[in-house]
């Protein structure tokens, strides 16, 4: 039941977010005149997200919605477009008479592989043939069977609304169509799985990313392959012995770019090392790393035209912008960057100007495109613009600040929408997840919904975020809860020391799957906070290993099997100090969460309420992974509605009153 709001009416209130609406994906037309974008948008009366594919003339005159589902790719001539529906249908869709056709039925198996593989479809150069990825519908489970076996250990699919419990056993395969319909032609087959393909610019091989080591679901590493569209031959082009995401020809076809890490031991999670661009001839051989001057992590690459450049996007310090790096003397210079998060791109078919998707702390994502080679940038899509006039939304001010060994540490701070200097205000630290993941300029409704309710809002990118260099990603290796809570406690003082309008006995804090994690090791490590609300949190690392559908995460992170570190999970695990616990905690999970199962907040759960902590337990029927898009638009509503009570009654209530 999603109580009423006291919050500012200026600010965002959780009647809100079924306005805003997510731009991204665009795509632009080979003669640079339409562009093709997803709309991610929420319908609170069905309960349902959406996502629309619009289509609108570069010139602003016609926008259309063609469908629901995603685009995938203009034909060579940029007379027609690829697109899904939500059913997994392939649609060609004529631009000139804005009509469809059926291509192709489409299956996608719930086999998770990792969060930076491609499932995606490609028009080949020649404009003759659609090369797309599906799975094998024929070992799709349909019914539920009486009695399960396993015999693999990734059986479990990511979990939440629209994917079984359990992964289908079907491998996902390279299927080949003729553009003007037919009947598809098989190019892999086996028992492997293959993801993120390319065509070569000649229209004869796909490349494509495949792990085919002897043991797939335990083993977390990939190479880069290709596959002869005539003859069917395989070949191996890369011998990384890490894992390599999404490869990508050179305009002239001599070579293949592709992401790359190269630890030995690999997870389908969060990975603590950086990817980087390596290159390697398109006939194989050696492979080469030409980004490593950039200390930052790499994601989302595209060839320049030309074929000087590699153009990508990495995060620095709280902003995510665009670079390209020279392929002949490997130098990495900035090309579209400022205050805010670029999540993609592509450039136009001269490689003068780009268009992208950027959202910075108070605009959800919209899209932008460069002018004058670069020179200049202008908003293309108002998607929140109307609503967000109606708003005053506070900016997140960035602060550094020198962490317990010397280590310098960023962070933001969000005043209260109704901010008088004069009053004090309460404080909720809000952690991110990963433990990889970066805040920066990017919009977050929690911020801002905390913000309307009256609180200051303190957000911090502890040692384990990316965007400040490699040796900053690693440092929560084997040290989960060390140095990454030595520097959350210690920007929290920080800015308590700065700012005298903050309350140092009204403090709360909060956090999504790490960040769960994070909150709940806080509870049992002090006492300052009076509240805290955990998300899709861990409890157990010990029993974590053994359930989650990311058993390999504890491995990369701590040094290999589970069952030779023992020692070192239970010691990093906020279950083992629980008795120490005393902190009001509201703890939300999914019930079909299997990244971070719901076993993780009953551990917690039992223990604090044996522990006779003001405790509660809320589990959402039905749904995975926390604060992700697939959640629900009234659990959403519901959820965060849970968070700000849960601090209204444990922070704003005097001592007395608790």
């Amino acid at each position: 039941m999603i109580p009423t709001e006291k919050a500012s009416p200026q600010g965002l209130v959780i009647a809100d977010l079924c306005k805003i609406r997510k731009a991204g994906t665009p795509l632009l037309s080979p003669g640079n005149q339409f562009l093709v974008y997803h709309l991610g948008f929420a319908d609170f009366d069905a309960d349902l997200r959406y996502d629309e594919i619009i289509l609108m003339s570069l010139d602003g005159k016609t926008k259309t919605t063609i469908a629901r589902g995603s685009a995938h790719a203009w034909s060579p001539d940029g007379t027609a477009l690829l697109y899904e529906t939500e059913d997994g249908v392939l649609h060609i869709y004529n631009v000139a008479n804005a009509d469809s056709r059926f291509l192709v039925q489409r299956y996608e198996s719930s086999y998770f592989i990792n969060h930076l593989a491609l499932n995606n479809c490609v028009w080949s150069p020649d404009g003759k043939y659609i090369a797309y990825v599906s799975s094998d519908i024929s070992t799709v489970e349909t019914e539920k069977p009486a009695v399960r076996v396993f015999n693999d250990l990734l059986y479990k699919t990511k979990g939440g609304r629209g994917r079984p419990t359990y992964a289908d056993q079907a491998n996902t395969h390279i299927y080949l169509i003729p553009a003007s319909g037919g009947s598809p032609e098989l190019l892999t087959s086996g028992s492997y799985n293959e993801h993120s393909i390319m065509w070569s610019p000649d229209s004869r091989h796909i490349a494509f990313i495949s792990n085919r080591t002897e043991r797939p679901d335990d083993i977390q590493q990939s190479e880069v392959w290709k596959v002869d569209v005539n003859t069917k031959t395989i070949k191996q082009l890369t011998d990384n012995k890490g894992l390599t995401y999404q490869s990508t020809w050179s305009p002239d076809g001599n070579y293949i770019a592709f992401l790359a890490t190269s630890e030995a031991i690999g997870t389908n999670d969060s990975p603590a090392e950086d990817t980087h661009i390596a290159l390697i001839s398109a006939d194989g051989g050696q492979s080469k790393y030409i980004t490593k001057s950039l200390d930052r992590r790499i994601e989302h690459i595209r060839w320049h035209p030309s074929e000087q450049y590699i153009y990508f996007i990495a995060g620095d310090r709280g902003d995510t912008s665009i670079y390209r790096v020279d392929v002949g003397n490997e130098v990495v210079e900035i090309v579209q960057g400022g205050p805010g998060c670029i999540s993609e791109f592509c450039l136009d078919a001269a490689g003068e100007d780009l268009v992208f998707v950027k959202t910075n702390s108070n605009c959800p994502p919209e899209i932008f495109q460069t002018g004058s080679q670069g020179t200049i940038a202008q908003q293309l899509t108002q998607e929140n613009t109307a609503w967000l006039t109606t708003k005053t939304l506070q900016p997140a001010d960035t602060f550094w600040f020198t962490s317990f060994d010397g280590t310098q540490v960023q962070g933001w701070l969000m005043k209260p929408v109704d901010f008088e200097e004069t009053k004090k205000y309460p404080l909720i630290l809000v952690i991110h997840g990963g433990p990889h993941n970066m805040f920066g300029h990017d919009f977050d409704e929690r911020m801002h919904l905390l913000s309307a309710a009256d609180y200051a809002v303190v957000y911090i990118n502890p040692r384990g975020s990316h965007g400040y260099g490699q040796q900053f990603s690693i440092g929560t290796i084997n040290n989960w809860g060390g140095g990454d809570y030595q520097d959350l406690m210690a920007g929290v003082d920080f800015i308590l020391s700065q700012k005298t309008w903050l309350d140092p006995e009204k403090l709360g804090v909060t956090g999504q799957s790490y960040g769960g994690y994070m909150t709940n090791w806080i509870v049992t490590q002090t006492s300052r906070f009076k509240a805290a609300v955990a998300d899709g949190g861990l409890s157990n690392l010990v029993s974590f290993a053994g359930t989650s559908l990311y058993h390999s995460l504890m491995e990369a992170e701590f040094g290999g099997r589970a069952f030779d570190h023992f020692d070192l999970l239970w010691q990093w695990s906020p279950l083992r100090n629980v008795a120490r616990a005393t902190t009001p905690t509201l703890i939300l999970h999914g019930e079909t969460d299997n990244e971070v199962p719901f076993t993780q907040a009953e551990e917690m759960y039992i223990a604090l309420k044996k522990r006779g902590v003001e405790t509660q337990l809320v589990q959402y029927t039905g749904e995975g992974h926390g604060w992700r898009p697939d959640l629900s638009p009234k659990n959403r509503a519901d959820l965060s509605a849970r968070m700000i009570q849960w601090f209204d009654k444990f922070v704003k209530a005097t001592i007395n009153e608790q």
